[in-house]
């Protein structure tokens, strides 16, 4: 039993926290990935760098609360 809670919990934290860490190295970079253009700076694609860098906070925050949510169940 324990194990199971462990890698229910662990996964779900591990990769909220690489969602965490992948727009934090954006935002610190003020560079983001756009498919078909490689990296582009805040300046050039601003729309995208800011959808990513939400869009990452925004899922991480959710998988970590979900994770947290539902292991209580």
């Amino acid at each position: 039993m324990r194990v199971e809670l462990l890698t229910a919990l662990a996964i779900p934290i591990l990769v909220s926290m690489l969602m965490f860490s992948y727009a934090g190295f954006c935002w610190m970079k003020q560079k983001v990935h756009v498919r078909g253009k490689g990296w582009q700076t805040r300046e050039e694609s601003p729309k995208m760098f800011y959808f990513t860098v939400g869009i990452m906070i925004l899922l991480g925050i959710g998988q970590l609360a979900s994770s947290l949510y539902f292991v209580r169940f």
